[in-house]
């Protein structure tokens, strides 16, 4: 490995690769319907010499890097979509569709993952084993993950492990986090309907209020964290969203609420499913009113593979400086669908530190406006460069 300095590759082509950055940022698209990133990324890996496949979860994109001779199958995956956010950050390259922008950092990811496939197409006569990129849609909405790995995506050279990552405002600039176990937590949505005969307001004795029954159940849905789980044991319920009601004076017939359970393992995950349906079994008898109550499963925590770890952990250090490690302590109750790719084989993924206060930079992911020190492009990308090969390299 001491024979490949993917930091100096990297710099060599930092221009190009602020070059990809900026054009994906200007042109920022949502969901599965990433057709202009699908058709550039196409594009740049064909001028790179390398295999290209689609048919991925409609616009997810596949490079295939194939070394000197056969080895380990090593995925890296880069996830592609925006966000429905407006732009608010004033770059001379700022979003040009109106309501879309790259406020998580996607189109980041995406021009490291190309300028890893620069760097490792060049090398391919210099190593044992395959690269698979995996340009993914869909991440933020509606699970572009799982869709992939239905597709395929893991299959066709089978893939042994999986790098993944993310740019990180919560962690300083040029600092790398990683973390042992669940990084981040599984989400489950709820929807729930309440349901009554409507009525006159001015006559609630004549009609049981759902108004009234959802109010019991706000309150009620808050002991669920503070009193009846394990404190130590992360746990998150959010009602994000009530409908209901269409005049001063009308009991409505329905009030329709929706929200999420965060949740790192299948015991909290249970608990809370389960309390919210006997709360809602109560307020039904209370009130005399019906109730529906529907869970979609989402994304599965999040979870690191300990050997992977213990690799990128080896290379940080050697090659960043160990002052530039950052050990995660806690998992993170947000989501992200590499989760998907981390139940099926094993995986690693990084969160490259973003936040550089003298610059400005300290919005927060999904702020309209998020920015990040395009200096880091290529430190990013030599790490992933240096991540992999040690994948093809070690036993795990």
């Amino acid at each position: 490995m001491n024979k490949f300095d993917f930091i100096k590759e990297a710099g060599a082509i930092k221009n190009q690769i602020v070059e990809w950055r900026r054009y994906l940022h200007r042109n920022p698209e949502t969901g599965l319907d990433c057709y202009i990133a699908s058709d550039f990324i196409k594009n740049e890996l064909k001028k790179m010499d390398i295999e290209v496949e689609t048919g991925f979860a409609k616009t997810g994109v596949i490079g295939i890097i194939r070394g000197k001779s056969s080895g380990k199958i090593i995925a890296i995956r880069a996830d592609i979509d925006a966000l429905p956010v407006r732009e608010n950050t004033g770059l001379p390259f700022a979003s040009e569709v109106k309501d879309k922008c790259h406020a998580c950092g996607h189109d980041g990811h995406t021009a490291i993952c190309l300028a890893v496939a620069n760097i490792m197409s060049k090398m391919r006569n210099n190593f044992e084993g395959t690269i698979k990129l995996i340009f993914q849609p869909g991440e933020e909405y509606p699970g572009g993950a799982k869709i992939m790995i239905k597709d395929g995506v893991l299959e066709n050279p089978k893939v042994d492990a999986i790098i993944g990552y993310h740019i990180f405002p919560g962690i300083d600039s040029g600092k790398f986090g990683i973390r042992y176990g669940v990084m981040t937590a599984r989400n489950d949505e709820f929807t729930i309907k309440i349901k009554g005969p409507g009525g006159h307001g001015a006559h609630p004795d004549e009609s049981p209020d759902p108004i009234v029954a959802a109010g019991y159940f706000l309150t009620e849905l808050q002991t669920i964290v503070s009193r009846m789980k394990d404190p130590l044991e992360p746990l998150v319920i959010t009602v994000g969203e009530i409908m209901g009601g269409s005049g001063y004076n009308i009991i409505p017939a329905l009030i329709t609420m929706k929200g999420t359970i965060r949740s790192i393992n299948y015991n909290s995950r249970n608990l809370a499913i389960q309390k919210i349906e006997d709360i809602l079994k109560g307020i039904s008898v209370t009130f005399n009113l019906e109730y529906e109550l529907e869970i979609v499963p989402g994304e599965p925590p999040l979870r690191c593979d300990e050997k992977l770890c213990f690799l990128a952990e080896k290379v940080i250090k050697k090659h960043f400086g160990q002052e530039n490690l950052i050990f995660i302590e806690k998992p993170s109750m947000g989501v992200d669908d590499f989760a998907f790719y981390s139940e099926k084989i094993p995986a690693i993924y990084l969160r490259l530190g973003s936040r550089d206060e003298k610059k400005g930079l300290i919005n927060p992911l999904h702020s309209p406006k998020f920015d990040f020190d395009e200096n880091m492009l290529p430190i990013w990308s030599a790490s992933i460069c240096y991540i992999a090969m040690e994948l093809l390299n070690e036993d795990f």
